[in-house]
């Protein structure tokens, strides 16, 4: 057993995305639009081929001849090369392009295809997969992707003179600012932030391969006893400590430039909780929409109502819109006011369910929230609901964030060794009692605030009655209410 593992931390092989956002020169911004609009062409393309293959194989089927093959990612490139090598196609333009931008874009259609079929066969969950639909260049989002040993991280020199009144001072001071990120085909990229953590990581040394412990081999499938070759660093036993796999340039509706860098490193990852979660215990979570979150401790997450806030400049912005013409520069202005608000709203939402759902996952070891289906709940509604109102408690659930909340409290358990217990979607929380277990026959109107047991007479705050039912279905001790403190006993 390694030392990480008896300190509770193992090393483990992920992949972790890293967004910044770029600062592209005019040109560099017309040749990402150009390199979108390559992607999109070759994604359309892609997407009619095994359309055009799927009518061929029905009439082959019926007609009772030879069969087509099925074209997979490979022969998609096959046929595009084929395809834009020839004269007559007038595609003389795909050679001031990244070759990897189309490749990526071909594997999407055919992903996409492979996700509708498995979606009809049942070898997919959760809902349907609809045919795959051409991309528009006003409806879509421009992005494409680069990847290769020309995408790499760029490192910036500036050199600052000295003060001549300062005498006895160096004459340059060099001073290393890592904000350059190098795509194929464009170049070096200046981004907002300092990329220095990544290009840490991406210097390291080798470290012991994960998946195979350094030994090489790893067991074959099937659990039979003999032993294959590991693919994660082919025989080797060590793998790179961090290595770029691809980056992804998209644009925002507002106009601003990301690259999302999906780097495959090794991560210590917390295998057993530390002190911190051991004293916090497990805690039930109850999502909604007057406070993101109300714990089984009584404490409530605010709901900051970002959206709410800002009503007034968006309804001024929206009518604003609507007042232009279509075409015009002044509705291509109007429209990118709508973004930039709507993408404040958005990172603002985000900062705050980011730093809401880290600080649960560092303070509590369990963690037991609701199954419920939040896009269910938008896209469903009571039965007699007037229209306006349906549409106000949608916006309200959307803008709070439950949904993204709960990913997020999922994701980040797996890495800092929290323990998370999804409660089925159906469970009675709302009606049943977090003293005697009774389950009232009727749910708690909306317009009571607390919660009254008709068994044994026990009353709460219907939101936290609710969060310390999921810790009781979960059949785990509570953690301590808020205000409490655990004993010295508690913390070890």
């Amino acid at each position: 057993m390694s030392s990480r593992r008896r300190s509770g931390v193992e090393d483990r092989l992920i992949q972790q995305a890293f967004v910044y956002e770029l600062d592209p020169t005019p040109e560099q911004a017309r040749r990402f639009a150009s390199h979108a609009g390559a992607a999109r062409y070759a994604y359309n393309w892609g997407i009619q081929q095994i359309a055009e293959h799927l009518e061929a194989f029905k009439k082959a089927k019926d007609a009772g001849g030879e069969l087509p093959v099925y074209p997979d990612h490979f022969a998609l490139c096959k046929m595009w090369t084929r395809h834009k090598d020839d004269p007559a196609n007038g595609l003389e333009w795909v050679g001031e392009h990244f070759v990897g931008t189309f490749q990526a874009a071909l594997r999407d259609a055919h992903g996409a295809w492979k996700k509708f079929f498995d979606s009809r066969g049942g070898r997919r969950k959760g809902r349907p997969v609809g045919r795959p639909r051409f991309k528009s260049r006003h409806r879509s989002t421009a992005s494409f992707q680069v990847h290769g040993s020309t995408l790499r991280i760029g490192e910036h020199r500036m050199a600052l003179s000295r003060n001549p009144a300062q005498e006895g001072r160096p004459k340059k001071v060099r001073v290393q600012v890592h904000r350059s990120v190098v795509l194929p085909k464009i170049g070096p990229v200046r981004v907002k932030e300092k990329t220095t953590k990544l290009l840490a990581l991406l210097r390291k040394a080798p470290a012991v391969c994960p998946p195979c412990g350094g030994a090489g081999k790893v067991p074959a499938k099937g659990g039979d006893a003999e032993m294959r070759r590991c693919a994660a660093c082919k025989g080797s036993g060590q793998v790179p400590y961090a290595r770029l796999v691809r980056g992804t340039v998209s644009r925002t509706a507002s106009g601003r430039w990301f690259i999302s860098l999906t780097v495959e490193r090794v991560r210590p990852v917390r295998i057993t909780p530390t002190r911190r979660q051991r004293a916090g215990g497990t805690v039930g979570v109850d999502w909604g929409v007057r406070h993101l979150a109300t714990l089984s401790t009584g404490e409530v997450i605010d709901n900051p109502r970002y959206l709410e806030k800002a009503q007034a400049k968006l309804r001024r912005a929206e009518r604003a819109l609507a007042r232009t013409v279509q075409g015009s520069r002044g509705r291509e202005k109007a429209r990118h006011r709508v973004a930039v608000l709507h993408g404040r709203v958005a990172a603002l939402r985000l900062d705050h369910v980011e730093k809401a759902t880290s600080r649960l996952v560092h303070d509590h070891d369990r963690i037991v929230i609701e199954g419920w289906d939040v896009a269910g709940v938008l896209a469903g509604g009571r039965e007699g609901l007037p229209a306006r109102t349906r549409r106000t408690r949608n916006r309200a659930v959307a803008d709070a964030g439950i949904g993204m909340a709960r990913r997020k409290v999922i994701h980040k358990a797996n890495w800092y060794g929290t323990q998370v217990t999804v409660v089925g979607r159906h469970e009675p929380t709302g009606r049943t009692c977090a003293a005697c277990g009774q389950v009232r026959a009727k749910p708690v109107p909306p317009a009571e605030e607390r919660f009254v047991c008709p068994s044994c007479g026990h009353g709460d705050d219907r939101r936290v009655n609710s969060a310390r039912v999921l810790v009781r279905l979960a059949g785990s001790d509570p953690a301590p209410a808020a205000g409490e403190t655990p004993t010295r006993d508690e913390t070890r």
